[in-house]
């Protein structure tokens, strides 16, 4: 029976682990399952473990709890993912959040994706939000948050970087044991974001042969409201900085260094052409309309009038982030050591 690791990095997670704990349980897949937390020394969602079931739910998965006491200077879920890959196991090793909810199927999904063939499966994210944001995450046709994967399509050597290729995410993906011998884990010195591209980057560069598709979607509490997607986005930008100097060749490298170049002239020439021609400016203004005409067509839902808007803002956040990250560098945070707590779901 194969055995299956699901790592999940926790961060004061109290409101949604029950939720994500509850998705793997329900599981339909045939296999032995341990669930790795890793989390910080007494971090507040240890409390909301409150786990029970009768003595059959109670080998559904084995629960483990890792504490670790990481200072990165920035975000520590890749610290954490480390510690938990480095304890898993699985003959396939899986990465999700505590923010997401599993369909029952996934595991098993998975893996019959990585029975195809494929080295790596992952999928994209739905939002458990029906309002205005999580309508704005789903179905903005433009600059969308998240990877879409409107069909099956394969990342590899051969194909990284060309259009509709985007690569999967950490919260939502299975690979092999092979995958991870041979090309590790996450870098912890990305303390801002873009880890999972960091990561996809060196699996495709190892010749592994990552499938996305849209059988592995699953549902993700996404963050809602200005301030906190405001930040979300500038710390991607961050994120992406860090990217562009790690990975200076790769296709993903090349489109950012280019949109910030195309941000950076547009900030120093509009104002010019503003001054000297005001007309000039009429023909991109026009763009917005028929813009906004685009998304309400393709999304089908009154809110999409907004969305350009709020994508203007959002990716203005993010390519600020970019700018400020390109002029500086990072630096790798120490480890401290572990302690682990083994947990029953019947406990």
């Amino acid at each position: 029976m194969t055995r299956i690791s699901v790592v999940i990095p926790v961060k004061n997670s109290q409101r949604t682990i029950g939720a994500a704990l509850a998705g793997i349980h329900a599981q339909t897949v045939a296999a032995d399952i341990e669930v790795i937390l890793v989390g910080d020394v007494c971090d507040h969602t240890w409390d909301a473990l409150t786990l029970t079931g009768d003595a059959d739910s109670a080998r559904r998965y084995e629960l483990r709890v890792i504490e670790v006491d990481a200072d990165t200077g920035g975000r520590d879920s890749n610290v954490k993912r480390n510690v938990g890959l480095e304890a898993a196991t699985g003959d396939v090793l899986c990465l999700t959040d505590s923010d997401m909810v599993l369909p029952p199927d996934w595991l098993a999904t998975g893996l019959a994706r990585l029975a195809d063939g494929n080295d790596c499966a992952g999928g994209p994210m739905i939002s458990v939000h029906k309002d205005f944001w999580g309508r704005y995450v789903d179905d903005n046709p433009v600059a969308s948050k998240t990877p879409r994967m409107q069909r099956d399509y394969v990342v590899d050597r051969a194909t990284i970087g060309r259009r509709g290729r985007k690569l999967p995410i950490t919260a939502n993906v299975l690979f092999t044991r092979d995958v991870y011998t041979t090309v590790g884990g996450l870098d912890p010195s990305f303390v801002h974001s873009y880890e999972d591209y960091e990561f996809f980057q060196r699996i495709v560069d190892a010749g592994f042969r990552v499938l996305c598709t849209v059988s592995l979607a699953a549902e993700h509490f996404h963050r809602q409201g200005w301030r906190a997607l405001v930040r979300e986005y500038h710390r991607s930008g961050r994120g992406c900085a860090d990217f562009v100097g790690k990975h200076p060749h790769s296709p993903f490298s090349r489109d950012r260094r280019l949109q910030a170049e195309v941000v950076a002239t547009a900030v120093v020439f509009v104002p010019v052409v503003a001054a000297a021609d005001p007309i000039a400016l009429l023909a991109p203004a026009a763009a917005v309309p028929a813009l906004a005409a685009y998304t309400l067509a393709k999304a089908r839902t009154a809110d999409a009038v907004a969305f350009p808007a709020v994508t203007f803002v959002l990716g203005l956040s993010f390519t600020t982030g970019l700018l400020r990250g390109l002029r500086g560098w990072r630096a790798h945070p120490p480890v401290r050591p572990q302690e682990e707590h083994s947990w029953s779901p019947a406990s």
